[in-house]
C-alpha cells in the first residue's frame, strides 16, 4: 500500500507519513504510529471523482487532519473543562462521553475540510462544478455541522447534575 507515501510535516513540527492510494483503506503515520483507517468522509464527499482529483483532495484532506490537530485537540479541552460530566447515573455520563468523542471528530472532520478547501482554494470549486456531488456535500457538510453543534451542546447542556438536585432539596 506504500506506493503513493508521502512525508510531511506540520506547521507546527509534527511529522507523519500519508497513502491515500488505495481508495478502500488509508495510512498515515504520526511519528511512526500507524493510523490506518477507512476513508468513509472521503467516499461520501469524493463520489464520482476522477482518480487524480479523488487522491489530491484525498491528501489534502488527510494532511489537514495533522495540520488542524492543534484546533481538534482546543474543541476536546473545552469539551473537558466546561462540559457537565458529573451526572446523576453512569447512563447520563457516558451518553455525554459518546456525545463529546462525536462532536470532536465532526469538528476535525469539518476543520480538516476547511483545510483542503482553502489550499486547493478555486481548484476545489472547478472540480465539484465539474463532477458536482451535491448529496455528498449536504451529507458531508450539513451532517458534521449538526452533528459537531448538538453533540457539543450535549455535553456542555447543565442536565440532571448532581449538584443541581441537590441544591433543590
Amino acid at each position: 500500500m506504500a506506493n503513493n507515501l508521502r512525508k510531511v510535516r506540520s506547521w507546527y513540527g509534527l511529522t507523519g507519513e500519508i497513502d491515500v492510494g488505495n481508495h478502500l483503506w488509508h495510512l498515515v503515520k504520526v511519528s511512526r504510529v500507524p493510523l490506518s483507517h477507512p476513508p468513509l468522509v472521503n467516499l461520501v464527499l469524493r463520489k464520482g471523482l476522477p482518480p487524480e482529483e479523488h487522491l489530491q483532495l484525498s491528501f489534502l484532506h488527510e494532511f489537514g487532519h495533522l495540520q488542524t490537530f492543534p484546533l481538534a485537540i482546543l474543541h476536546a479541552g473545552f469539551l473537558m473543562v466546561f462540559g457537565r460530566w458529573r451526572s446523576n447515573g453512569f447512563g447520563t455520563f457516558l451518553r455525554r462521553i459518546i456525545a463529546g468523542a462525536i462532536a470532536h471528530e465532526a469538528i476535525w472532520e469539518l476543520s480538516s475540510e476547511a483545510y483542503t478547501l482553502a489550499n486547493a482554494g478555486p481548484e476545489y470549486r472547478r472540480i465539484y462544478r465539474e463532477h458536482p456531488n451535491p448529496f455528498g456535500h449536504f451529507l458531508f457538510w450539513g451532517g458534521m455541522t449538526i452533528l459537531a453543534v448538538f453533540a457539543s451542546l450535549y455535553v456542555l447542556k447543565p442536565g440532571n447534575s448532581i449538584q443541581k438536585k441537590a441544591s433543590v432539596r
